[in-house]
């Protein structure tokens, strides 16, 4: 390919990234107003997330039933609640990407139960051998949540990028 026919290509390309933009403000909503939005829906979301963890694991220590899945359900929610409001296809493709991703790492958790430690009779094998089991479950989640969290943080990065590049 010659010089010439780079320089057209580079033009064209430069006009349909210009002609992009230029719709992507005239009317519809903007990157910053759509990441706006989001970082809105998502900062409600997440408020109370680390005091219901950690008041969780509390409960569970103590014997109780938690549903750690349930602990994320408003993350989730505040997510399709930003997926609905962002209108903005440049900043609603990496959200929709993130809230997929955080599915999977809600999905981690599901099922997930911490047997009563209070009353463990560290003499009884069968006791120990629960424990075990439930070490055993623990570990198995931690490695997938490592994982979950790996992909959920390289799509937050993209969505970022998207919303600093604004």
């Amino acid at each position: 390919m010659n010089k010439a026919t780079l320089t057209r290509i580079g033009g064209l390309a430069a006009a349909i990234a210009l002609t992009a933009t230029m719709t992507a403000c005239s009317g519809g909503q903007s990157v910053v107003d759509a990441c706006k939005i989001a970082n809105a829906e998502m900062t409600k979301a997440t408020s109370s997330v680390s005091s219901d963890l950690n008041a969780a694991v509390q409960k569970a220590t103590q014997g109780e039933k938690v549903d750690f899945a349930g602990i994320f359900a408003p993350v989730q929610k505040g997510l399709d609640e930003a997926g609905k409001k962002v209108t903005n296809e440049t900043v609603k493709a990496p959200l929709t990407a993130f809230a997929s991703e955080f599915e999977g790492f809600i999905k981690v958790y599901e099922g997930l139960e911490i047997p009563d430690l209070k009353n463990i009779d560290a003499t009884d094998p069968a006791s120990m051998d629960k424990v075990k089991q439930a070490q055993d479950k623990i570990q198995e989640v931690s490695t997938k949540a490592q994982a979950a969290s790996a992909k959920l943080t390289e799509q937050g990065k993209k969505l970022q990028e998207v919303c600093n590049k604004g």
